[in-house]
Formats: structure tokens, sequence, C-alpha cells
């Protein structure tokens, strides 16, 4: 009976080994390798950096886009103060009708742009900086899930410098007990990285989506500003040519020198009267001369005759 206890006690030993064995081959098998562990780690440490270079771009150009957005803000506020200081002196410039007329007409295409500016900078807001700002809390959210993946890798090497110490020092039971805690963790880790993989697949369809719609509506946004703009810059062109220097002169001249005009054509009148008056003067006293010469003329003849008549009685009568 004794030695049939004791081929029990060794078939049991031997069976205890056997499920040792196998549960050491299931760990080493479920576990994973150096080199796996090493890939592993590798490719987090590549998505990691991968993930701050493109936080730290993507910010870049929302600050620059943000930037660009509120100076075209600030443009349009410059773009009203002009309209207003315009409008002011149009409604001054009295003494310029042309010139007057042109910047109304120039103000009010102005206002029109400042308008589709202030669309423009909406629309940049809405659709430009705001998608893009919200990749600084996505990055940030993706590499906090990469930490738990690096605490996985590390609890995985861990666990598997702890049973190689095992293996040379400690127990089959410890040993045991540390495989099972390896095998544990390489799941784990492998869990994890499956699921980092997958997240940062996600990420990076959903970027190229992103900056390329963005940058569609920023282009899309920029053309339908400048092409209103184009047409009501031309209207402000046309406006201006409506002003007729020499026209606007002349009222000017006529409004700044009222009295001395009057009193120009006053004596101009006064001139022409007296050189009229002149002229009707000496039309009348020509013929009064010309007129008394025959009179004169005929009595020097009546006079010349007198004394030829007296001298011949004389020569005739010896008395006288």
């Amino acid at each position: 009976m004794s030695q049939g206890r004791q081929a029990g006690s060794e078939t049991r030993q031997g069976g205890e080994r056997a499920v040792r064995q196998t549960l050491a081959i299931l760990a080493v098998n479920m576990s994973r390798t150096g080199a796996e562990m090493k890939a592993s780690e590798s490719q987090s440490k590549t998505i990691q950096d991968r993930i701050t270079a493109i936080e730290k771009h993507l910010g870049q150009l929302c600050d620059t886009l943000g930037s660009y957005t509120r100076k075209t803000a600030r443009l349009r506020d410059k773009g009203d103060e002009m309209s207003k200081c315009l409008f002011e002196y149009a409604e001054y410039e009295k003494w310029n009708p042309t010139l007057r007329n042109g910047l109304m007409q120039f103000v009010e295409s102005l206002s029109a742009v400042q308008d589709y500016r202030e669309a423009q900078v909406q629309r940049l807001e809405k659709k430009v900086v705001s998608q893009l700002s919200g990749y600084g809390l996505l990055c940030k959210q993706t590499k906090n899930d990469m930490k738990g993946a690096f605490t996985a890798q590390n609890r995985e090497q861990v666990q598997k410098k702890k049973l190689e110490q095992m293996r040379i020092k400690q127990p089959h039971n410890r040993q045991q007990i540390a495989e099972g805690e390896l095998q544990r963790a390489s799941i784990e880790a492998s869990r994890v990285s499956h699921a980092l993989e997958q997240q940062v697949d996600s990420f990076e369809a959903k970027k190229i989506r992103d900056v390329k719609k963005v940058l569609r509506e920023f282009v899309q946004i920029e053309l339908v500003f400048h092409a209103k703009a184009l047409e009501l810059y031309t209207q402000c062109f046309q406006s201006i040519n409506i002003v007729d220097p020499d026209a606007d002169l002349e009222e000017f001249r006529r409004q700044i020198r009222p009295v001395n005009t009057a009193r120009k054509e006053m004596a101009s009148a006064a001139q022409q009267s007296l050189q009229g008056s002149k002229r009707s003067s000496d039309s009348l006293s020509t013929p009064t001369v010309r007129s008394m010469q025959p009179h004169v003329t005929n009595g020097i003849r009546r006079e010349s005759d007198l004394k030829s008549s007296l001298n011949s009685l004389v020569s005739a009568d010896p008395i006288l």
C-alpha cells in the first residue's frame, strides 16, 4: 500500500508539473516578446510626437487666422470711419456741386464694401477659426489617452523583469504568479495599444478632412468678398469720374467773389454806356458844323458882291 501511495503521490506531482509547464507555455505565448514590446513602445512614441507636432502647427495656424480676422475687423472699422469723414465733408461742400455728388455716391459704395467686410469677418470666425480652435482640446485628450498606453507598456515591462528575476531566484509558485501577472499586463498593453491605434486613425482622418474644409471655406469667403468689393470699388471709381473740376472752380469763384463780380459788371455796363453816349454826341456835332459851312461861304460871297457893286457905282458917278 505504501508503494501505491508513493506511486499516487508521484503521479500527482507529475500532473502538477505538467500543469505548471502548460501555464508557463501559455503565459509565454500570450505575453509579447521583447521585440514586440519595443515596436509597440516606438509606435506610441512616434504617435505622441506626431500629435505634438500637429497641435503645434494647427495652433499656429489658428492663431494666425485669428489675427487675420481681427485685423480684417479693424480694417472694417477704419473703412467705416473713412465713410463717415467723407460723408461729413460732402455735407459741408456746397460750393463744388459735382464734387459733392461724387462724394455722396462714393460714400454709399464704400459703406457697402464695409458691410461685406463685416460678413467676411463673421464667416471667418464661424467657419474657419472656430473649427481650428477645437484641435487644441482634441490633441490634449489624445495625449492623455496615450499616457494610459505608456502606463500599460511600463507595467508590462516591469512584470517581465520580475518574471525574469523569479525564474532565477524564486520558487515555482511565485514564478507562476509572476507569469500570470505578466500575462495580464501583456493583454492590457495589447488592448490599450490597439485602442490607441484606432483612436489615432480616427484623429488623423478627422484632421485631414477638417484642414481641407477649413481652407476651402477660407478661400470661398475671400472670393465672395473680393468679388463684391471689386464691383463696389468700380462704382467708387465711376463716382469720382463725374467730378468736373472746371465747373466746380467756376462755381467757387462765383461764390467767393459775388460783390466784386457785381461791381465789375456795373463798371462794365457804365463804361459801355459812356462809350455809347460819346458816339452819339460825335454823330450829332459833325453834321452841324458841316451845315454851317455853306452859310458862311454864302455870306462871304454876298459881301464880296456888295463891295464890287459899290466900286462900280463910284467909278460911274463923277461926283462921288
